[in-house]
């Protein structure tokens, strides 16, 4: 099935199965008429993915604008910040530095920790479009905002080294945002769960 138009942005899915109150099968995203994720990841939980996106339908009609030069990895790396993610310019720390008991190992990660605080707001920079841990997991993050009239995706899955920018008429992702969260086979809410 799909939701939205393909040579757009669309929602690719398909309900296998079903089970009480979820439903899996493959999801992927149409980009311009491509798809855009792996076709190995083909067992999705789907009603989570649409709960994760009613989350930001609202704010699909007030989008922040982007002026005409704008840079989309210097706008993607504020967009994940102020989101509270981290981007490719932050220090990657090793893993056992988290159990350290070195008091200047524990001031600096204290210090980063207040850093990454002080970078979110509320709102934040552009609209995110949450697609579950199945996606997000794998590196992909989607930021829209508005630009000249048009929608503009940004979206990366290594933390914003590379960036892709696409620009669609107005209002289509929204369209199939909302196309996806109306289909019948997807149950509404899965926080009862």
């Amino acid at each position: 099935m799909l939701a939205g138009r393909p040579h757009h942005f669309a929602f690719w899915y398909d309900v296998a199965e079903s089970t009480g109150s979820f439903c899996y099968g493959p999801f992927n995203i149409f980009i311009n008429g491509k798809l855009l994720l792996s076709a190995s990841e083909s067992n999705f939980t789907l009603n989570v993915i649409a709960s994760d996106l009613r989350r930001c339908y609202d704010s699909l009609g007030k989008l922040d604008e982007l002026p005409p030069d704008f840079d989309p990895c210097a706008v993607f790396e504020r967009a994940l910040h102020t989101n509270g993610y981290h981007s490719y310019s932050d220090p990657v720390f090793p893993s056992h530095w988290f159990s350290e008991t070195d008091e200047r190992i524990s001031a600096l990660l204290d210090l980063f920790i207040e850093i990454e605080d002080s970078r979110r707001t509320i709102p934040p920079y552009g609209v995110e479009l949450s697609m579950y841990s199945e996606i997000s997991d794998t590196g992909w993050r989607f930021f829209l905002f508005s630009q000249g009239g048009n929608d503009m995706l940004l979206c990366s899955n290594d933390l914003g080294t590379t960036v892709l920018c696409h620009a669609f008429p107005e209002g289509e992702v929204k369209r199939a945002v909302e196309q996806f969260l109306t289909v019948e086979h997807l149950p509404y809410d899965v926080s009862a769960e």
